[in-house]
Formats: structure tokens, C-alpha cells, sequence
């Protein structure tokens, strides 16, 4: 993105801060109830710990293995808590990366309406389903697929906007990298069920498969920047 903003991506920043403002009110009509306190350190610290060290993408992409600790603010959280953790997560990873701040502001508005609209599909899978460790796998799994989806799509929108990039040159939905996320974020659904079961301090112990998932993103970023070097020659590189 340009330091100056075009007048359609200017328009775009501000209708996804209003989206993000109608996902949390809907969520919060949802009524879900809130984690306590310790729960809310743990999740929030390890999630802010993982945003704060991004894996490096090709064309100045960043790619984090937060994701499961968001499905677990999405399904745990209160509204309220759940803007607090997007925010602490943004704010650790500003204080490392130091992007621009109209950037960090909408990957916060991205990841607060991909987020809420998540937490909307637990819960409401989490009531059609049984009320057994399977529904909420199967919740967990609905509510990370829905935020991958969301929070791809409102990124290659911005990429467009801003700088004429089309989804395929972002590599925002390449085979490979939706299948490194689905991976990831299959994690989510046994941390979140053993939370739930045994509560939120076991997340020190199941989140353990993703300090493996760091290196093999970074090994298939590294073969896809192989790959795309000698195309990327004449597109100008996106900061994300």
C-alpha cells in the first residue's frame, strides 16, 4: 500500500472499520459469555507472542500461526474481550514490526469482523450441534474455515484497491498456503474442547504442534518465493 491512500481505498479502510463495528455488535446480540480473568491472560500473551513474530511471505507478505488462539478468543470470549485480545495482539505485534498505522489499523478491522463473524458461527453451530467434544470440534472448525475465508477476502479487496493486485499475483488463495492454514487451524478444536474441559491453562500444553508449524510455513513460503521470484519481477510488492 502507498503512504497515499487512494480515494477508493480510503472509502474501502472505512467500510471495513464499520464492518467490524456491526460484526461485534452482532456478536455481542449473541450474548456470549465472558472467560475469566486468567483465562483471557493465557490466550491473550500466547496469542499476542505468536503476531508478534511473523513468518516472512514472499512480496512482503506476513503470515502468523495466531489463528487458533483467535478461534478460542471467538469461541471463549465476550465481545468486549475479544476486541481487547485483537487489539493486545496488534499492539504486540506493532511494537516488533512497526508497520504503518493506517495498515495495522485495517489488519485490526480485518481481523476483529473475520473474528466476531467467527464467534457467531461457533455459537450458533454450537447450538444445532450435540453438546458433546465432537460439536465443538466441528464448531471450532466452522468458526476457523469462516475466518480464513473472511479474512482473505477482505486482504485481497484492500491488495486490489491499493494497489491493483490481483488475488492470484497476492498468492492470497493459493492451493498450498489455504491448505497450511487449515492445518493450523485444525489445532483449534482439541485446544479449545480441553479448555473447556479442563480450562484454559492446558492451552501452555496443546498449543505445543504449533512451534512445529512455524518452520514448515517458513520452509513452504520459502519455496514459494523460489517460485515467484523470476514472475515478480514487474509487480510492485505489497506491504500486508
Amino acid at each position: 500500500m502507498r503512504s497515499q491512500l487512494s480515494t477508493a481505498a480510503r472509502v474501502y479502510l472505512v467500510a471495513v472499520s464499520a464492518a467490524a463495528f456491526g460484526a461485534a455488535i452482532l456478536l455481542w446480540r449473541s450474548d456470549p459469555s465472558a472467560a475469566q480473568l486468567p483465562a483471557f491472560m493465557i490466550v491473550a500473551a500466547l496469542g499476542a507472542l505468536a503476531h508478534a513474530y511473523p513468518v516472512r511471505g514472499f512480496r512482503h507478505q506476513a503470515y502468523q500461526v495466531t489463528l487458533p488462539f483467535i478461534i478460542l478468543a471467538a469461541a471463549m470470549f465476550s465481545t468486549v474481550e475479544l476486541i481487547a485480545f485483537i487489539a493486545v495482539i496488534h499492539i504486540a505485534e506493532q511494537v516488533r514490526v512497526r508497520r504503518r498505522l493506517y495498515i495495522q489499523w485495517f489488519n485490526a478491522c480485518d481481523y476483529l469482523a473475520s473474528a466476531a463473524v467467527a464467534g457467531i458461527i461457533y455459537h450458533r453451530a454450537a447450538l444445532l450441534l450435540p453438546a458433546s467434544p465432537l460439536g465443538r470440534l466441528t464448531a471450532a472448525l466452522a468458526a476457523a474455515c469462516t475466518f480464513i475465508l473472511l479474512n482473505r477476502l477482505l486482504l485481497a479487496a484492500a491488495l486490489w484497491l491499493a494497489r491493483r493486485l490481483s488475488p492470484l499475483a497476492s498468492g492470497l488463495f493459493q492451493p498450498e498456503l489455504l491448505a497450511a492454514d487449515l492445518v493450523i487451524a485444525w489445532v483449534a478444536g482439541p485446544m479449545l474442547v480441553v479448555a473447556l474441559e479442563a480450562g484454559a491453562w492446558t492451552v501452555l500444553v496443546t498449543a505445543g504442534p504449533l512451534l512445529l508449524a512455524r518452520p514448515a510455513l517458513s520452509a513452504l513460503l520459502g519455496r514459494q518465493a523460489a517460485q515467484q521470484e523470476p514472475r515478480s519481477v514487474h509487480v510492485q510488492a505489497p506491504a500486508a
